[in-house]
């Protein structure tokens, strides 16, 4: 038992120390070298620095000369960059470890570092899925039959859980550096607090990435929503006729209740709508409600939406948008967003979607 014991030690004062070497490592810079061949065309190529996956700022460029380029510089220890051009190359990301990087976009190879490679392998796996989204999105905006459209928003729906679970496992795959940071950030928004806190863990390799200060963030807010706690009853709410109502109608009083943030101008709360449906149509009788919380703060706007998505069950609003009180104090973030409530109006369950959404209620129902 001891032994057993000094071992667990051991792995955790690993753990400590791994994560430790990264932070100052964090502190440190490094030269980064990178060069490559374009097609006919590219005149100029830019290095960008990756704030987070949606927001980056160029740092340099360089002339293309004879279909090559070369450019190098410092930045921070594992910084995320990119290279790209205005003329359609498509952006490379890769993250400053220091090795020299090579990208041949004629014929779309990588010679870099084990790390950078195999951020790249990743990467282009990854391409499968949105190429996937794209052409379903675009069919679906295409769709003249309401039918149809409601199919190809169901296989968005499956295509954004499979990308979802492909980042999870290689976030899982990679706790010792830091390709973990990057898919962490793009699909922190699809975990609950326990996977979150799991995946965060403050001993992990690259827990002190920069790219995680947003995700940090959340798991502090989805403290708030943390499973056990009861709901919260100091709101009030509007229904679309204008009346005055508390969750305490319906939560706490020996059903279960599925919580659903949306909003009209949401697209992702459209794609995920019909799975509620059909999960509140199974359940119903089974003792499953559903409060559908929107979001809007204009009442014909919220109203719309509503005749849009065709809901079934209640339907109630602040009508505050962004500044709701229920989303403070929940830290609903993002939406589509929900929480599920036991009968005793405690938390169970948030950030069900798709599948999970079905399989949770499964296992609530047997």
């Amino acid at each position: 038992m001891n032994k057993k014991r000094h071992y667990r030690r051991f792995l955790l004062l690993l753990a400590m120390l791994s994560a430790a070497t990264f932070a100052n490592a964090q502190n440190g810079t490094k030269d980064y070298k990178v060069s490559g061949i374009v097609p006919d065309g590219i005149n100029k190529i830019y290095i960008y620095k990756n704030n987070r996956l949606s927001s980056r700022e160029m740092l340099d460029s360089v002339t293309v000369t004879d279909g090559r380029f070369t450019m190098s510089g410092t930045r921070p220890a594992y910084d995320l960059l990119s290279l790209g051009t205005t003329k359609g190359v498509n952006n490379i990301q890769f993250f400053n470890d220091g090795d020299p990087l090579m990208m041949d976009f004629v014929n779309d190879s990588l010679s870099a570092s084990p790390l950078n490679e195999r951020f790249r392998r990743y990467s282009k796996e990854e391409t499968r899925f949105t190429d996937e989204f794209y052409r379903l999105f675009i069919a679906s905006r295409q769709a003249k039959d309401e039918a149809k459209k409601k199919e190809l928003e169901q296989q968005i729906a499956a295509n954004q859980e499979a990308n979802s679970e492909f980042a999870r496992t290689i976030i899982h795959e990679n706790r010792d550096n830091v390709i973990a940071a990057y898919y962490l950030e793009a699909v922190n928004g699809y975990m609950d607090y326990d996977e979150l806190a799991s995946a965060l863990d403050s001993t992990a390799y690259y827990y002190n990435h920069p790219l995680l200060t947003e995700v940090k963030a959340r798991l502090q807010m989805l403290r708030s929503r943390q499973i056990g706690k009861p709901f919260c009853n100091d709101i009030v709410l509007l229904s679309p006729d204008g009346k005055q109502h508390r969750l305490s109608e319906w939560c706490g009083q020996g059903q279960y209740v599925l919580i659903d943030f949306w909003a009209s101008w949401c697209r992702p709360c459209r794609m995920e709508m019909p799975n509620v449906i059909q999960n509140y149509e199974r359940f119903r009788d089974k003792g499953l409600e559903v409060l559908a919380i929107s979001i809007d703060d204009k009442k014909d706007a919220w109203q719309r939406g509503i005749k849009s998505f065709g809901t079934p069950f209640i339907q109630l609003s602040e009508l505050q948008g962004r500044k709701s009180r229920l989303c403070a104090i929940y830290g609903i973030s993002t939406i589509p967003a929900n929480l599920l409530i036991d009968p005793q109006g405690k938390i169970i369950a948030a950030d069900l979607r798709g599948k999970s959404l079905t399989r949770k209620l499964e296992s609530v129902f047997k």
